[in-house]
């Protein structure tokens, strides 16, 4: 399989070349265009129950276009997102990420999907009480609006609510109510010897809430 994301940062678009008998997975609704020869079937997202629990308690991510190339020649795939802003890729042979609602782009096969309990505190910020989480051996597109930063976070770290992207299901998130805003507080994992393990998390530089506090400004 060979992708190339086009067209960024700010309008980011991902090709994807499926070789005969290769199959991606894609967010429902994420099709620009496709060779039509390309077979087409949506599923749920990850376990049936998972993805009706997931959509009842605040996710978005419910269903999935399976895509799959059953000729003999090269099919091309055009994917993107809603909003402006930059794709990224994520192996998992680091390990499994957690995804924020509406992050999810696509995967490739070897990639399984699960529900990952985000907590009381992201429900009452209005995340919902799980998240997607995807593990196994394969990669993973992500999208973001604006541009896309990663951080290894050694100790405590702070950020606007609406700009996490991805992190380590390991990480732990804290949900603190300022005066104006969310903010939520990212902690290192220490070890039995106190020292502190680094994990990487993904985040955008722009806020989907910020963009709509704007455009009611000018009502």
């Amino acid at each position: 399989m060979l992708y190339k994301v086009r067209c960024r940062p700010a309008f980011a678009a991902l090709f994807v070349t499926l070789d005969p008998g290769e199959s991606i997975t894609v967010k429902t609704g994420a099709i620009i265009s496709m060779d039509g020869n390309v077979t087409v079937k949506t599923r749920f997202c990850g376990f049936w129950l998972s993805a009706i629990l997931r959509k009842c308690f605040g996710g978005k991510d419910i269903f999935v276009d399976y895509l799959t190339n059953n000729t003999p020649d090269s099919l091309t795939v055009v994917l993107n997102q809603k909003t402006i802003g930059d794709i990224h890729r994520i192996d998992l042979s680091q390990g499994s990420i957690c995804l924020q609602p509406g992050v999810y782009l696509a995967h490739t096969r070897g990639v399984s999907i699960e529900n990952h309990w985000a907590g009381l505190g992201s429900w009452l910020a209005g995340e919902g009480l799980f998240k997607i989480k995807l593990k196994g051996r394969g990669r993973v597109f992500m999208a973001a609006y604006g541009g896309i930063i990663q951080k290894m976070i050694y100790k405590d770290f702070v950020m606007a609510q609406g700009h996490l992207l991805a992190h380590s299901p390991k990480i732990r998130l804290k949900y603190r109510k300022g005066e104006e805003k969310v903010n939520i507080v990212i902690t290192g994992a220490k070890k039995k010897n106190q020292r502190t393990q680094g994990n990487l998390i993904y985040y955008q530089s722009r806020n989907l809430h910020g963009l709509i506090d704007y455009l009611r400004s000018l009502v």
